[in-house]
């Protein structure tokens, strides 16, 4: 006669609450099936909270015991219903908004502009005069042509050196000019730098800029600027002769100033002074 395979069931696990079930005979034919059987996802709406229960059942069979595995996800989404004090997992976002200023190029008009020579940042300025000695700047390329908008026309400064000296990297360094506005305070915000006309050596490298609100008198004193940019000058690619160089951008907290102090610190190359044909300011008028 065949023998019967018989399961019976055992008592409930009582720390899994599964029920297990046992093979009452020596031998059996192992059947191993996976069952899956998704349920329906039901949605339930509870005042403004909408829950969506998803709820899937796993059996497998097989020799010596039945396991059942139950997964539940929940998500819940919260909708504002007028009048209610009462928010589940709130979420802020917050969006900001920046309207950028439009820039004005400084034009000179009638300002004063000085030449310095020998002159570093936060410390006194040298008056520069017109010649061909140390300490001059070329008579016919005064600092009032690095502010008059015009590419044809260009300062030119020799620091150390003098016209008929060698060329050497040191010569025009330490030079440059300020200027104070005949309007309101200015906001500067960018620059950029035209070259020379005659070679990229003379052409500025790094430069220092300085804003000050103290009395015209009192310029040529250090203590009377705060600097504001030590940088590239933005002609790192030879953008050609007589042609602007890249913007630069004045990177610390922009305060309104009535005068403005610029300095080359670092030329190009061995020439016998430092050159350029614009100092281009950019920026904004207080609100």
């Amino acid at each position: 006669m065949e023998k019967q395979n018989r399961i019976r069931p055992q008592p409930v696990n009582s720390d899994t609450g599964e029920t297990q079930f046992v093979q009452s005979t020596r031998s059996c034919v192992c059947i191993r099936t996976i069952i899956a059987i998704p349920t329906a996802i039901i949605l339930t709406k509870k005042g403004n909270v909408v829950e969506t229960n998803l709820t899937t059942t796993m059996m497998t069979t097989g020799e010596g015991s039945t396991t059942l595995m139950l997964a539940t996800t929940k998500s819940s989404t919260t909708t504002p219903v007028s009048g209610s004090t009462t928010t589940k997992n709130p979420s802020t976002t917050t969006i900001t908004t920046t309207k950028e200023a439009v820039l004005q190029t400084f034009q000179r008009t009638n300002e004063t502009v000085y030449a310095i020579w020998n002159t570093t940042a936060g410390n006194d300025s040298s008056p520069s005069s017109p010649g061909q000695k140390p300490g001059t700047y070329y008579p016919g390329e005064p600092p009032e042509a690095a502010l008059d908008g015009n590419l044809s026309s260009e300062y030119t400064n020799h620091g150390i050196c003098s016209a008929s000296d060698p060329l050497k990297n040191e010569c025009g360094i330490q030079t440059g000019f300020y200027v104070t506005f005949n309007s309101t305070p200015f906001i500067l915000v960018k620059f950029r730098i035209a070259t020379n006309k005659h070679s990229p050596e003379r052409d500025p490298n790094t430069t220092t800029i300085e804003g000050s609100n103290n009395n015209e008198s009192d310029l040529v004193f250090g203590n009377s600027w705060t600097l504001i940019y030590n940088g590239a000058a933005g002609l790192a690619k030879d953008p050609g002769r007589r042609a602007y160089g890249n913007e630069q951008t004045i990177l610390t907290d922009p305060s309104p100033f009535a005068s403005y102090r610029i300095i080359t610190t670092l030329k190009k190359g061995k020439q016998n002074c430092v050159s350029y044909s614009e100092f281009e300011m950019m920026g904004r008028f207080p609100d």
